[in-house]
């Protein structure tokens, strides 16, 4: 068996080809491919004095300003890094992590009621009572995240 990995900046996602003339052992390796999990339930924290890995489940409520993010842990614990909200969503999307707000993400394992609020904005309450501002303009994708279709929500 000959095992190459090719790097090509051009492709956005990694591409896997597979060849050979055994076809029961190309379905072998393919079906053992599809059963790993790539996702990481850890993430590197890099602040202005170490690198923090923590576990994502750890992660309550993040926070941007600028191109600063706070991460709030389920301890209360604060850490501050350099990265714009829009790349740790990216990084992340296959977790349960839902942007509230222009410069607010939640970890929806924690959120436990949601109230409304004034201007059509709701208030989420997260497990440690820590009350924070949903916008309008994120309540859907909260909604399809948690019940998979907003259309019998009662909000």
């Amino acid at each position: 068996m000959e095992i190459s990995i090719n790097v090509d900046d051009s492709v956005s996602d990694v591409k896997v080809v597979i060849s050979g003339s055994d076809i029961e052992q190309l379905a072998d390796i393919a079906q053992y491919l599809k059963s790993k999990s790539t996702t990481s339930h850890q993430i590197v924290i890099k602040t202005a004095d170490d690198m923090r890995i923590i576990d994502k489940t750890s992660i309550m409520l993040v926070t941007s300003f600028g191109n600063d993010l706070t991460f709030t842990l389920k301890d209360n614990q604060k850490i501050t890094t350099r990265k714009t909200l829009k790349k740790f969503l990216e990084e992340n999307q296959k977790s349960d992590f839902v942007q509230i707000s222009k410069s607010e993400v939640i970890n929806l394992a924690y959120l436990s009621k949601m109230e409304a609020a004034f201007s059509g904005n709701y208030y989420g309450f997260l497990t440690n009572d820590t009350r924070v501002t949903v916008s309008r303009r994120f309540i859907q994708g909260i909604l399809d995240t948690l019940e998979g279709s907003s259309e019998d929500a009662i909000f």
